[in-house]
């Protein structure tokens, strides 16, 4: 794709989606492929869970009364000594919605990364030629696994200042709810950030894992106000998107009793849809923002010399011969 001489990381990545309207559809494709695994994957779980769980005829009885402390007396049975079992299949589950996101993500973000250096690099340069699948799906498994650690020590962290809180110790409290939270979101925001980062550079210089991690932290250091400026423009994208979504997706409400309920759910189911195509959209718009910028960064426009300004040879006066006796 021609670039221009002063190029616009933002503008060139809605640009790529107009000039290759394939990468969205490539985009939507592994993301939602994914999503429909995982949605299946969870309901098979928690089918398989409920159907291991035996159901006496006192709790039928129980649960058809619809009162609630008789409803909670038979779930109390029901569920007694499943715990354990409970705690296995969802950290079963867990492992594998954590590879297949891995999987899923490394093989489509694979294939639009490598489409969008080929149109983003310079003519000179060899087009990329090599997946780099292990390298990518090895950065997407640890990204994974640090998001669900951060996740749980934040969480815990939340807990623990809490009861600390009801405890009345406010020292503690606040240590763990202020910089503990603090200081935990924000490193795995950062290592989230440049591990998600990391993929770029795996593909454009067909480096492996660790030097492409490396190679984004430096990328990161030296555009870090640009990188800042785009991830804050596309945010306000994504959130003033979802904010009309939301307002067309609650619309349907008010044909009730004029239209029939399944038709509403499904012009909801649609317009949940359309969303997420357009966050998709913005999100491949986000990463040929990436790609350029790194293509920027890589071949810095050279900035013009200033001209000197021309001196006259000094004018030496010399003194009479005169004004020396």
């Amino acid at each position: 794709m021609p670039r221009a001489s002063a190029s616009s990381p933002f503008r060139d990545g809605f640009a790529a989606l107009r000039h290759e309207p394939a990468l969205l559809a490539a985009e939507l494709t592994w993301r939602w492929c994914f999503g429909v695994s995982m949605l299946a994957l969870a309901i098979f779980a928690t089918g398989t869970f409920l159907d291991s769980i035996p159901v006496s005829k006192l709790d039928e009885l129980l649960l058809g009364t619809f009162q609630p402390h008789l409803l909670a007396a038979a779930l109390r049975h029901i569920f007694r000594g499943t715990l354990s079992r409970f705690l296995l299949e969802q950290a079963l589950l867990i492992l594998g919605v954590t590879l297949l996101w891995s999987f899923a993500s490394a093989v489509g973000r694979a294939a639009t990364l490598r489409r969008l250096v080929a149109m983003f690099s310079s003519d000179e340069e060899s087009q990329p030629s090599d997946w780099h699948f292990g390298s990518i799906f090895l950065l997407q498994l640890l990204r994974a696994m640090w998001t669900q650690v951060a996740f749980a020590i934040v969480v815990f962290l939340l807990i623990y200042g809490s009861t600390m809180a009801e405890r009345e110790r406010p020292f503690v409290a606040a240590l763990a709810l202020s910089l503990g939270v603090g200081f935990a979101s924000f490193v795995g925001f950062s290592l989230n950030w440049y591990l998600g980062m990391a993929p770029l550079f795996t593909i454009r210089n067909g480096v492996c894992a660790k030097e492409a991690l490396e190679q984004a932290i430096e990328f990161s250091s030296r555009q870090g106000t640009r990188l800042f400026l785009l991830s804050l423009g596309f945010l306000a994208m994504r959130l003033m998107w979802a904010a009309m979504m939301v307002l067309l997706f609650l619309a349907p409400f008010n044909l009730l009793g004029t239209v029939g309920g399944r038709w509403i759910a499904l012009m909801m189911g649609f317009l949940a849809l359309l969303y997420f195509a357009g966050a998709d959209a913005l999100s491949l718009a986000r990463w040929g923002a990436y790609v350029s910028l790194a293509e920027d960064d890589s071949h810095p426009v050279p900035e013009p010399e200033p001209e000197m300004p021309s001196q006259a040879p000094a004018r030496i006066d010399i003194m009479p011969l005169e004004g020396l006796a």
